[in-house]
């Protein structure tokens, strides 16, 4: 494996989402990631909420994940449900999105800027 000031164990939403940034940060980075694809068995996540939703605006993908999913303007929390139409922010609703489409539209993301995803390697110590 090449030189990289960061290497992230894991290519989840979170690994990818933090590759993003550090790569149009100017950092060299790599992901290093257990499945050897960006498929998933099941998901572990539904949606989005609107500050995610925020943050990929701000990083001009949005649109990436809004044409994937399906746009909510309620959101529920134990069974109760909230208009959220009404919430002060450019995207005032959630997106119906399940994981694996997510994670698949963040691994072109960062494809497209040149961070390498090592699959099949499991991280098993680290050394600095």
């Amino acid at each position: 494996m090449a030189d990289y000031a960061v290497v992230i164990a894991g290519g989840g939403p979170t690994g990818l989402m933090l590759a993003g940034e550090l790569a149009l940060a100017g950092v060299a980075v790599a992901i290093v990631e257990r499945r050897a694809s960006q498929d998933l068995t099941g998901s572990r996540s539904r949606g989005l909420h609107s500050r995610t939703i925020e943050v990929l605006d701000q990083r001009g993908i949005a649109d990436r994940f809004l044409s994937e999913g399906q746009v909510a303007q309620v959101a529920g929390f134990a069974g109760t449900q909230f208009d959220i139409s009404d919430f002060p922010t450019r995207h005032p609703y959630g997106l119906a999105l399940l994981q694996y489409k997510f994670e698949r539209i963040l691994a072109g993301w960062v494809g497209e800027l040149q961070v390498p995803i090592h699959r099949e390697r499991d991280v098993t110590g680290f050394v600095h």
